[in-house]
């Protein structure tokens, strides 16, 4: 089960409820926190990215690795889950990813950060910057550990994290698109089942 542990040590946090809040969609694009945003995938193709959906307090992010995993955060139900389409299986999570999350005031988003966070951490507001063309409010951490994410750039008009950086990594969204989402893309798919306990392992636990 190293694959979902993995999945729990990674997605930490809460995605905040923010009523009336801007739905979009836009792709991720990863990079290596020293140079800029490049694609995940060797191609530019839309089906290379990365793809988040974002409706009220509600997320979708699909992952277009090899394991092509999808999770589901729904902040006002206060569930996530990894949900792995190949297998038709679902993995309930202790929460959302940390880095993405609204904020109720683009202004003041440190007392939101500091919500999502696991880890304690000392935000401040650095200042204002303009990514492809959109006005963010950006935050960095002044006490990121070597495992934390470090800064933060929060949209404007979204009220969302558009961009962070952090442990020699980092992500921006790009291609966002304002509009009303499916409601479907948020709901875990009824045909879907818990993974299978394998054979020969204990109370769902593997040996390492």
């Amino acid at each position: 089960m190293k694959h979902y542990s993995t999945l729990l040590a990674l997605s930490v946090g809460i995605v905040q409820a923010v009523c009336s809040a801007q739905e979009f969609s836009a792709n991720v694009i990863l990079h290596d926190g020293n140079g800029p945003a490049v694609s995940a995938a060797p191609d530019n193709s839309s089906q290379s990215h990365s793809r988040i959906f974002v409706s009220n307090d509600k997320l979708r992010l699909e992952m277009r690795g090899h394991a092509a995993t999808v999770l589901l955060v729904n902040g006002a139900e206060h569930t996530a889950y990894a949900i792995f389409p190949a297998k038709k299986e679902y993995q309930p999570l202790a929460g959302g990813p940390s880095e993405y999350f609204r904020t109720h005031d683009a202004e003041n988003a440190c007392p939101d950060w500091q919500k999502v966070s696991v880890q304690k951490l000392d935000c401040e507001k650095v200042g204002h910057e303009v990514l492809d063309g959109r006005q963010t409010v950006k935050y960095r951490n002044k006490t990121a550990s070597a495992d934390a994410i470090s800064t933060v750039w929060i949209d404007v008009a979204l009220k969302f994290v558009i961009k962070w950086e952090g442990a020699g990594a980092g992500a921006q969204l790009q291609d966002i698109q304002e509009a009303k989402q499916a409601e479907d893309l948020f709901v875990l798919p009824s045909d879907y089942d818990l993974p299978k306990p394998k054979k020969g392992v204990n109370k769902g636990f593997s040996h390492q």
